[in-house]
């Protein structure tokens, strides 16, 4: 056994280190759930969440149909339509059942929820559409149904199962935050990758994962496999992560052939540090599985669909905020003499120069040498520099800054015109941050990748804790952002920005 074998075990930071027979490094990390992780999955405990999560969603669709019942047709659950209620009910159910919900570890936000809601809508009123119009089975044959009521049924039973899906969603996290339904990891390697998984592990709630203990170093020569059934013999595991290339496949190939593998999921992480995976398409060659690096996703189809989603939006956002944009230029022209516009020259996308519109929020008359300063230094010093009091990009306790300023760059409201640029092509709702002329000139090669896409109103720096990002840390957001791209993230990133803004603001 590895505990009656270990040599110089010592504790550091909570985490015991020991050092195996055949000279590899173990950490074992505390955890209060990992031993009991797989009793919990053989309890009820696991089977009552599910029992739990499908009868939630069936209730659901069951009032989203007698909803959509009234909305139509202003009657009540009769006439045959108790019993399309019911088969909606067992539909989602059903579907939620297989969904697993239990076993979804996705660190990305609640927007999944929304979508998986949405496919268990659609497929439960194409089944209804089957029953109520083709099948006809004998309870519901003397019973004419409207078409109306299942469209309805669709749209509303949508936004009810999302909102139910959400709100399991969040109890889940919050037993995973208890020590429930949580999976117990082994990392082997000490690469980059190795350690920036175990980072983004430790640092991201609600994934269920945990790490349990850490192999470092594992020597060229050592047996992986009886070194995974050492540790599996002491410490509860479910999943292995190999994240290291000092491996060969002699060694991986006994790790997976001994019996404690099994019973683990054992998952393979490349060591291309930093490259996204939206980025990597695996296919096979012989016995290689070679890893083929992508292009830009915001390029063909995919331009279009994220140019009419800014169009759409952007339009509708005027529409609605046009007596707010009007009461906002209004006090602006009263607060101070100067204009209601701030206009700026940045550089788009592809180097494009344009000028981004603001709300005017300092006096007439304020230079911009500070501001240029103050980046100018933060860029020479990339890595070093780190954002002060919250701000990366804007001067605490600025002087210039007007009193009336003061308040719409603390509820964002400044920031609203540029829906005009988005609607003229310029920028778009969600992307990188507008360069200024004098930051691009500061550029590295690989910076200028972020100019690969329209910038946003909003982006990924902004909702990953800006306050303690350097320059350096934003330009790779934005670059990982272009490289990354897909609808969903805009939204994603859309709905933490709002978020955001009501969390600050709140109280």
């Amino acid at each position: 056994m590895l505990r009656e074998h270990t040599e110089g075990k010592t504790e550091r930071s909570g985490v015991a280190v020991a050092t195996t027979p055949g000279g590899a490094t173990l950490e074992i990390h505390p955890s209060r759930s990992a031993a009991r992780s797989r009793k919990d999955r053989r309890t009820l405990k696991r089977w009552a969440f599910l029992a739990t999560a499908s009868l939630a969603t069936g209730a659901a669709s069951f009032a989203a149909l007698a909803a959509a019942h009234f909305l139509v047709d202003r009657e009540g659950l009769a006439g045959g339509y108790d019993w399309l209620a019911a088969l909606a009910a067992v539909s989602v159910a059903t579907l939620t059942l297989l969904s697993r919900p239990d076993r979804q570890r996705s660190s990305r936000a609640l927007l999944d929820e929304w979508v998986q809601a949405g496919r268990e809508a659609a497929l439960t009123g194409l089944v209804l559409v089957v029953v109520a119009f083709f099948w006809r089975p004998e309870p519901i044959l003397q019973f004419s149904f409207s078409r109306g009521t299942i469209l309805a049924f669709v749209l509303v039973g949508w936004v009810l199962i999302a909102i139910t899906r959400t709100m399991l969603r969040l109890g889940l996290d919050e037993l995973r935050r208890r020590g429930h339904n949580v999976a117990p990891v082994l990392v082997v390697g000490e690469s980059p990758s190795a350690l920036a998984y175990i980072r983004t592990v430790s640092e991201t709630g609600g994934t269920g994962y945990q790490i349990a203990a850490h192999l470092r170093d594992v020597p060229a020569d050592a047996d992986l496999g009886e070194l995974v059934e050492q540790i599996a013999a002491t410490t509860t595991i479910d999943e292995i992560v190999l994240a290291t290339q000092h491996l060969s496949a002699l060694q991986i190939q006994e790790m997976l052939g001994t019996p404690a593998t099994r019973r683990m999921k054992v998952r393979a992480v490349p060591e291309l540090f930093g490259l996204p995976p939206s980025k990597v398409q695996v296919q096979p060659f012989d016995d290689f599985p070679l890893l083929t690096l992508g292009g830009n996703p915001v390029r063909g189809a995919h331009w279009h669909v994220k140019r009419t989603v800014d169009v759409v939006v952007a339009a509708l956002s005027v529409a609605v905020l046009s007596p707010l944009l009007g009461a906002i230029a209004l006090l602006v022209k009263r607060s101070s003499p100067g204009p209601v516009l701030f206009r700026q020259e940045r550089i788009g996308m592809d180097g494009a120069r344009f000028e981004m519109l603001k709300f005017r929020t300092m006096r007439e008359d304020a230079s911009d040498e500070l501001h240029r300063q103050y980046m100018t230094a933060m860029l020479a010093e990339r890595e070093r520099h780190e954002a002060a009091d919250g701000e990366l990009f804007k001067l605490t306790d600025d002087p210039r800054v007007t009193k009336v300023g003061r308040v719409l760059r603390r509820f964002s409201l400044d920031e609203l015109p540029q829906l005009f640029n988005v609607l003229k092509g310029e920028m778009s709702l969600v992307g990188p941050r507008p360069a200024l002329a004098y930051e691009v000139e500061l550029y590295e090669d690989w910076e200028r990748r972020r100019l690969d896409v329209l910038p946003g109103m909003t982006g990924l720096w902004q909702v990953s804790g800006r306050s303690r990002l350097t320059p350096a840390d934003m330009v790779r957001l934005d670059v990982h952002y272009a490289e990354t791209w897909s609808l969903s993230l805009d939204f994603r990133i859309i709905a933490r920005t709002l978020l955001a803004i009501i969390r600050n603001n709140a109280g």
